[in-house]
């Protein structure tokens, strides 16, 4: 069985039992294989902590979990990576550009590259449809800010990267405008093993 794109995922699956069944694991202590090991499926983990099984088809993964403050990569449902992250500078749900929150949802990474400010750059494919439906209904409700004589607009260029401030990564403080932060390090050892094309569960 060949991995499903992301629209197999949301229209197949559901993006509620995926971000569901993502929820179920918790928040549990990482204890698969190290990065070293990831050109081949991890050993059999430790429990059900360390494992997706609805992820089982696919080459890669990465949930980022915002409660645990986590991004983990998974190799056929197994955790191969887990890395402390942070996020954008406000809490809750991402609307429209500027407003310094992370998305959720379910995204692919459609490019990977090198940054001169953050070591790393995998752009996401936000917005994605259910970030576009809630744009518009914002937009139809006058809860979108002026910018001029036009609202703001939906945005994009949201990502995974490294950090220019790894004094407030390694605190745990939020700082980016949006997107997801992690060690420069870390962001090394997750753009050397994900390829273009890797799904991305982001939740709460």
């Amino acid at each position: 069985m060949k991995p499903m794109d992301r629209r197999s995922w949301s229209g197949g699956l559901g993006l509620g039992a995926v971000a569901l069944a993502a929820v179920v694991l918790g928040c549990g202590p990482f204890r698969t294989a190290g990065t070293r090991e990831a050109a081949a499926p991890a050993p059999a983990p430790a429990d059900d902590d360390d494992r997706i099984a609805w992820a089982a088809d696919e080459p890669y993964f990465i949930v980022v979990r915002k409660a645990c403050r986590t991004l983990d990569v998974y190799r056929y449902g197994d955790r191969i990576q887990s890395h402390p992250a942070v996020f954008g500078l406000r809490n809750g749900t991402k609307v429209h550009e500027g407003d310094l929150r992370t998305p959720t949802g379910l995204y692919m990474i459609v490019d990977k590259r090198r940054h001169p400010r953050w070591r790393r750059f995998l752009l996401l494919d936000y917005p994605n449809i259910q970030d576009l439906h809630r744009y518009w209904l914002a937009m139809e409700s006058g809860d979108l800010p002026r910018r001029g004589d036009n609202y703001a607009g939906v945005g994009g260029m949201v990502g995974i990267h490294g950090t220019d401030k790894p004094r407030l990564n390694e605190r745990g403080v939020d700082w980016t405008w949006g997107c997801i932060s992690l060690e420069n390090d870390a962001i090394d050892e997750v753009a050397e093993v994900v390829p273009e094309g890797t799904l991305v569960l982001i939740q709460d």
